[in-house]
């Protein structure tokens, strides 16, 4: 999945620049077949070649950055022993999240990982000794650790962008109990305030003809208007990474239906407000 996303990315770039296989061909010395095999992810390509293309393109800081970061060798921590079976889509999900520059989500079952606070994050996960009565006390921590770790990207200095819609239901649904719920739902109002962050919500109450489960978009440079979003779509026991551009497409409106039905910024921190009142 790594390398049919940097293989996109090098295509949008060069694509960008407005130039051919017949021009790398002039410029690298390399045959329009290797530029082509590299764009369809048919072969890999080394750290040095990914260097000079973007030398050609003229690739920004960050964009190299990101690219180089993506190209290289897939991060698995030790903690992984934590999960006796990750599944490659959720390794390539963490990933390409680690490099994306823009996140979008939309979310209608708990407040979502990035967001979680670690009391609320802890219930959840220890829910599933429920399922798995093999689960022990220590993989519970290496999750954890696995989920607080992942927050760093989306507050300062990293601050990558966010956006998120949730449906109502997440605020009222009580988890870990009312004090655990509580400091999940203030943890929310101080979030909401970061400047890389947006957060709505779609009221239960508001007209909605259109229903989709839970999904992530999930962008490595939002400022290229040709690069389509790659979408994941997490079930728990099953996960799914999307990228066909017509599914992004479709995912894509689905992010603008619902983001048509939700409140604007003020009038969700005004609703979670509201619901801490209750819960309090």
């Amino acid at each position: 999945m790594q390398r049919r996303i940097l293989a996109r990315e090098l295509r949008h770039l060069r694509e960008r620049k407005c130039l051919t296989g017949d021009d790398i061909k002039e410029r690298l010395g390399w045959s329009p077949s290797k530029v082509s095999r590299i764009e369809n992810a048919r072969i890999s390509v080394s750290q040095k070649d990914i260097e000079r293309l973007l030398e050609v393109y003229e690739a920004t800081d960050s964009q190299r950055e990101r690219l180089l970061a993506l190209a290289g060798k897939t991060q698995t921590p030790q903690s992984w022993r934590a999960y006796p079976a990750p599944t490659q889509e959720y390794l390539s999900f963490l990933d390409v999240e680690r490099v994306a520059d823009w996140i979008r989500q939309w979310e209608v079952g708990v407040v979502p990982g990035v967001l979680q606070t670690e009391a609320y994050a802890r219930h959840l996960i220890q829910s599933w000794r429920t399922i798995d009565n093999t689960l022990t006390l220590s993989e519970i921590e290496d999750r954890l650790a696995i989920r607080m770790g992942r927050q760093k990207r989306f507050l300062p200095p990293e601050s990558a962008q966010i956006w998120i819609i949730l449906d109502e239901a997440v605020l009222m649904r009580t988890v870990g109990g009312p004090d655990v719920m509580a400091e999940q739902l203030r943890h929310l109002l101080d979030l909401s305030l970061l400047p890389n962050m947006t957060l709505q919500v779609v009221p239960l109450d508001r007209p909605r003809e259109v229903l989709e489960e839970s999904f992530t978009l999930l962008n490595l440079d939002r400022s290229n208007p040709l690069e389509q979003s790659v979408v994941y779509i997490d079930r728990n026991v099953t996960d799914q990474f999307l990228l066909d551009e017509q599914r992004s497409r479709y995912f894509e409106k689905m992010f603008d239906y619902f983001l048509s039905c939700a409140l604007d910024e003020e009038a969700t921190r005004g609703l979670i407000r509201d619901q801490m009142a209750r819960i309090e």
